[in-house]
């Protein structure tokens, strides 16, 4: 894969993708149980979820302004968009790399959060549908 190493997709792998549910919180893990969201997908009535982040594009670290205004233009999409979504955390094994800003989008088919991830500079997205593990699924930026 173009721009990816070993130790990157190990990155990947290894984050855990935290949906921020008020005082709760769920977390997916790449192919790990899924309870903790099938719990929130039922709670929200959804199928599937998707977690996006702006930050970083491609897996580059850019300053915490670009960042916050790449995560203003993500929610502003949504919005724009009518999605339903709520705050995420992408928080990283190590501490290599810095808590990413994200969102959990509820029903949004990965096809179109792919391509929301690619208009964003991302390689990946982390797809889970109810009763399912959590799947890393990548953007055409990381496949070349």
């Amino acid at each position: 894969m173009t721009g990816f190493s070993p130790e990157l997709l190990a990155g990947y792998q290894q984050t855990s993708y935290v949906a921020l549910n008020g005082k709760q919180t769920a977390t997916a893990r790449i192919m790990a149980d899924g309870g903790e969201i099938d719990a929130l997908l039922e709670k929200r009535g959804a199928a599937e979820v998707v977690f996006v982040t702006a930050w970083n594009p491609k897996s580059k670290r850019v300053g915490e302004a670009v960042n916050v205004a790449a995560h203003a233009r993500l929610t502003d999409i949504l919005e724009d968009e009518d999605l339903d979504y709520i705050p995420a955390e992408l928080r990283p094994a190590t501490r290599d790399w810095p808590v990413e800003k994200g969102v959990a989008i509820f029903d949004l088919a990965p096809f179109d959060a792919l391509q929301l991830a690619e208009m964003l500079g991302q390689y990946a997205i982390v797809w889970q549908g109810q009763g399912q593990p959590a799947q890393l699924l990548f953007t055409r930026l990381a496949l070349g």
